[in-house]
C-alpha cells in the first residue's frame, strides 16, 4: 500500500495528534538517544552544551562534552531561515505491512526516495521494530533535526521560531562515551569542557566478554585528558592509553579534531590516524567520540567504562538524573594525578567473568524514553497494552508527545503526532497503517 498525503492550505485547525516511533508488539527494539556542531547534545537526556573555542584544558568547565549539561540540543542547521507560520496541514499514511524504509518530504507532502536531502522524515519498519529518523547526523546528509515535547505545548506555537534553535537535536551515535561522558561542561559559565579522566576499556572484539589482552585480541584502556591545544583552542582532544597487558607503556596523542564535518580515526596499536576504510579503533570529531562498530564502522570494537576516578562527582543526581560534578575537583589540574587510574589495571571495575561490551548504536530525538512494565508500557507516542490483544494505542491529547521537525534543507518545519494506528484484522496485533498528522511551516518566500 502506497503512503498517501493530503493537503489543506487553509488556516490551520489543530487536531489531537500523537507522534510515534514505534516498536512491534513482539519485541521492543529501542535505539537510544552525534552532531556536527559545538552545540551538540550527544547523550540521551535531551540536554546539551556549547563547547568554547578557547580554554585551559583539564579544569575549565562544567557539564559534559557529550551533552550532559543543562541547556540546548544539537543544531546542524539554521532555525531562522523560515519566518512563516504553521499554515498547511497534511496526513501521512504509512503502510505498516511494508518492511524497510519509507521516507516523506513534508514540503511536497509526498513519499520520496530515502536518498540525499529529498526526505525529511524516515519511517523504518523492520521485522521486530519501527523507528523514526530525521535527515541529519548519522541518518542522512541533510540539515534536519527534531525537538520533542508534549503535543499540547507544540500545539500552542505559531511558528518554529518560538523554539530555540539549540533545542533541536540531530540523529547521532550512542555509545559508551555518550552514556558515560568524558567531561563536564560550563562550570564557570565560560562554556569550557573539563575532562573527568574516566578510564574506558576498548576491545577489538566486542563479541568476546573477556578482558584479558592478548596479541590477537588486544584490549586497550584510554583516557581523554584535555580538549584544548597550547593556544587554548578547542577541538584538540588529548588521549592517553595503554595496552592493558603492558600498563607501563603509556602513549599520549593530541588530535586535531576541529572539523565540524570530518572524523579523525585513530589506530590505538600504532598510534597513527587513518581514514574510515583503514584499520582504526576510535574516531573523533570535536568532542564527539565513536568506536569502529555498529552504525559507526565495520569493525567489532566495543567499549566499557572501567573506572571513574574518585572525587569528581557527588552521589546526588541532578534534575536530568546525572551525577553532579564537584567543581573544585574539576578545576584542579588532574592529568598527572589520574595517571594511576589508567595504569593500575587491577583496580578497574570489571568482573572476572568479563564485561558487556557496548558497540555504537543510533538514536534520534524522535525516540522518547520508555516507561512502565508489562502488561502496560508507555512508549511516549503510544501505549502498548499486553492484556488488550497485545496492541498499541494512541494516547489522550493532553498526555501525548509531539515532535517539531526541521526539514533536510533547513528552511521549513513541521510539527507532527500519531493520529491513528490501524489494524485490518481484529485478531492480528500487527498494525497495517500508521497515520501521522502534520502542521507545516513552509519556507518563507
Amino acid at each position: 500500500m502506497k503512503s498517501t498525503a493530503t493537503q489543506n492550505n487553509s488556516k490551520l485547525a489543530l487536531k489531537p495528534l500523537i507522534l510515534t516511533m514505534g516498536i512491534s508488539i513482539l519485541t521492543v527494539s529501542l535505539v537510544g538517544c552525534g552532531g556536527s556542531s559545538d552545540n551538540d547534545n550527544a547523550n540521551n537526556h535531551n540536554t546539551s552544551h556549547n563547547d568554547s573555542t578557547s580554554g585551559n584544558g583539564n579544569g575549565n568547565g562544567n557539564g559534559n562534552g557529550n551533552g550532559n549539561g543543562n541547556g540546548n540540543g544539537d543544531n546542524n542547521g539554521d532555525n531562522s531561515s523560515s519566518t512563516a507560520n504553521f499554515s498547511e496541514s497534511a496526513t501521512w499514511t504509512v503502510d505498516g505491512t511494508k518492511q524497510g524504509d519509507t521516507c516523506y518530504d513534508f514540503d511536497t507532502q509526498t513519499d520520496v526516495e530515502c536518498t540525499g536531502d529529498q526526505w525529511d522524515i524516515k519511517f523504518t519498519n523492520k521485522s521486530r521494530s519501527v523507528t523514526l529518523w530525521t535527515n541529519s547526523g548519522i541518518s542522512g546528509t541533510g540539515k534536519g533535526a527534531a525537538y520533542t515535547t508534549l503535543w499540547k505545548d507544540l500545539e500552542k506555537l505559531k511558528n518554529a521560531q518560538q523554539v530555540s534553535e539549540y533545542s533541536f537535536q540531530i540523529d547521532k551515535a550512542v555509545n559508551i562515551f555518550t552514556k558515560n561522558p568524558w567531561s563536564a561542561y560550563d562550570l564557570q559559565g565560560k562554556h569550557k569542557l573539563s575532562p573527568n579522566n574516566r578510564v574506558y576499556l576498548i576491545t577489538t572484539d566486542a563479541t568476546d566478554k573477556n578482558t584479558t589482552s592478548t596479541v590477537n585480541k588486544p584490549i586497550y584502556a584510554m583516557q581523554i585528558i584535555n580538549y584544548y591545544n597550547d593556544a587554548g583552542t578547542s577541538g584538540y582532544p588529548t588521549i592517553r592509553w595503554i595496552d592493558t597487558a603492558l600498563p607501563s607503556q603509556v602513549q599520549t596523542k593530541t588530535i586535531n579534531a576541529t572539523s565540524e564535518d570530518n572524523w579523525v580515526y585513530v589506530n590505538l596499536k600504532t598510534g597513527e590516524t587513518t581514514d574510515k576504510t583503514g584499520d582504526w579503533h576510535v574516531g573523533f570529531r570535536r568532542y564527539n567520540v565513536i568506536l569502529n562498530s555498529g552504525i559507526s564502522g565495520d569493525g567489532q570494537v566495543g567499549g566499557y567504562l572501567a573506572k571513574t576516578p574518585a572525587g569528581y562527582y557527588e552521589k546526588e543526581l541532578d534534575e536530568h538524573g546525572n551525577p553532579k560534578p564537584i567543581k573544585a575537583k574539576f578545576l584542579e589540574n588532574n592529568i598527572q594525578a589520574s595517571l594511576a587510574d589508567l595504569t593500575q589495571v587491577s583496580n578497574y571495575d570489571i568482573s572476572d567473568k568479563g564485561v558487556p561490551w557496548e558497540i555504537d548504536t543510533a538514536s534520534s530525538a524522535l525516540q522518547p524514553k520508555i516507561t512502565g512494565h508489562y502488561p502496560t508500557i508507555d512508549y511516549g507516542w503510544y501505549v502498548y497494552k499486553g492484556k488488550e490483544g497485545h496492541r498499541l494505542f494512541t494516547k489522550p491529547k493532553d498526555e501525548a508527545i509531539g515532535a517539531l521537525i526541521r526539514s533536510a534543507n533547513s528552511n521549513s518545519y513541521a510539527r507532527m503526532y500519531l493520529a491513528d494506528i490501524k489494524y485490518e484484522d481484529p485478531k492480528n496485533p500487527s498494525p497495517t497503517q500508521w497515520v501521522y498528522k502534520l502542521d507545516i511551516q513552509p519556507e518563507s518566500k
